[in-house]
């Protein structure tokens, strides 16, 4: 199988290994209501203006425009530390930088715009907040492109940590033609057997980001809760991101999971905080970074450790396409009337605890049944852990894509399923900043720890 390596994109000569940023300044920390007071604030309805919405990965754009493109040589930072932005093909861009958030519904709010050249390194000073950050480059007779920074600060109490999982976008991302599951030719024979952090992502340059994770983080934001924000490659490097949150969040699609992450939210979830997974076909697969490298795929169930144990529910399968029937009157179904429908958003992978061998769940919704079928249903599950924990698992990668009805295999989505559908998501988000929900919401089964 081929590389993407450095040698194979010309563009990237010289490329270094993702860079661990340097402290470049002490900074005091955001007060409490931080959120609030920062969504109060007036937002720009011109922030995606030149950057027209495209899908990334399998959904990317195929046809060869000249945009203005690059990436940073770390994928977060905490206020001091600086990352340096690589151009690819421009030897100078006008940047302007959005944090992402609510901001009455608007979205997102602009922090600042400057000239900047190849090689300049930004610094996250003391007025970027924590939060998601999109980067606008534009360039003369270019088209626009977003690059994504999160920064982040886990040295704050926080009610949820949002988990933005860059390791996924990368794996699938089909920049400079290859990706670990495709090459140029579109067929999954000239694939690369690793991929690289070190090139922009594909689609508008913001990797899966627009549909898979905004959303909820506008929801959370709405809602004024604490969030400390950070990307699963942190998680990899730093597993004590996890120790001063209530809440754990993933969004619609985390399919990559190092070791170290996976060790780090199983010891989190021990010590009561609460697992909350947006999405479907969730920690699928093992994988390694190296440097800048990612490679070494393999199932997590293939070595022993499938994740339904973690979850309590899997990845079944590809292709579904059915409406989600509501299981249960209680959190997080609540704010819906019984029995509620939420029509198509069960796939386009969705997960099961049926035939797999997990921990006892609680099924809080199911995918709908045709008639005569007898196919194994999709399962939306809810357990708690003996810490108090509550780990639960929307088993559907559409989940979250459908709140602004983006989802990038063609589901549709009328409006009275989005209201659906982010009434829940604000109702999940809300119990699970509370602290462990076994204190108020024990599930209907008993978990016993693995001897």
């Amino acid at each position: 199988m081929r590389k993407l390596i450095v040698s194979v994109l010309v563009v990237l000569a010289g490329a270094t290994a993702m860079a661990t940023p340097a402290r470049a300044q002490s900074c005091s920390q955001p007060g409490q209501g931080w959120v609030q007071s920062e969504n109060a604030r007036k937002g720009d309805p011109t922030w995606s203006k030149g950057v027209p919405f495209r899908l990334s990965a399998d959904f990317s754009r195929r046809k060869a425009i000249d945009r203005a493109e690059g990436y940073f040589d770390t994928t977060s930072l905490r206020c001091g530390e600086s990352a340096k932005l690589t151009l690819v093909e421009s030897e100078k861009a006008k940047v302007t930088i959005y944090r992402m958030g609510y901001y009455d519904g608007i979205g997102a709010r602009r922090f600042a715009s400057l000239s900047a050249r190849d090689g300049w390194n930004f610094v996250a000073s003391e007025k970027y907040l924590p939060g998601q950050y999109l980067f606008k480059l534009q360039a003369p007779n270019r088209e626009a492109t977003f690059i994504p920074l999160v920064i982040n600060n886990p040295d704050v109490e926080s009610d949820l940590t949002f988990i933005s999982s860059v390791i996924t976008w990368q794996t699938y991302n089909q920049w400079g033609g290859y990706s670990l599951y495709k090459g140029p030719d579109g067929k999954r024979e000239t694939r690369a057997s690793e991929v690289s952090f070190a090139r922009p992502y594909d689609g508008d340059g913001s990797g899966q980001f627009r549909y898979m994770e905004y959303p909820v983080i506008k929801a959370a934001e709405k809602l004024g809760l604490s969030i400390n924000y950070a990307t699963d490659f942190d998680l990899d490097r730093n597993p004590d991101l996890t120790s001063k949150t209530k809440a754990l969040v993933f969004g619609g699609h985390s399919e990559y999971w190092t070791t170290q992450m996976r060790n780090a939210v199983e010891a989190a979830v021990d010590r009561g905080v609460n697992l909350i997974v947006l999405g479907g076909n969730t920690a699928y697969n093992r994988i390694d970074i190296n440097g800048e490298t990612i490679s070494g795929v393999t199932p997590w169930r293939d070595l022993g450790r499938p994740e339904v144990t973690l979850l309590g529910s899997q990845y079944l399968s590809l292709g579904f396409k059915r409406d989600m029937v509501v299981e249960t009157s209680l959190w997080p179904f609540d704010v819906l009337k019984p029995g509620a429908v939420i029509k198509g958003v069960v796939g386009y992978e969705a997960d099961t605890p049926i035939t797999f061998n997990g921990p006892p769940v609680e099924t809080i919704a199911r995918s709908s049944i045709l008639p005569f079928e007898k196919s194994v249903p999709s399962m939306a599950t809810y357990y708690t852990r003996p810490s108090g924990a509550g780990a639960l698992n929307m088993a559907t990668n559409g989940w979250v894509c459908a709140m602004e009805d983006r989802c990038p295999w063609g589901h549709r989505f009328d409006k009275a399923t989005q209201r659906q559908i982010r009434a829940v998501t604000e109702n999940i988000l809300k119990g699970a900043a509370l602290g462990p929900l076994g204190n108020w919401r024990m599930a209907f089964t008993q978990y016993n720890a693995p001897s």
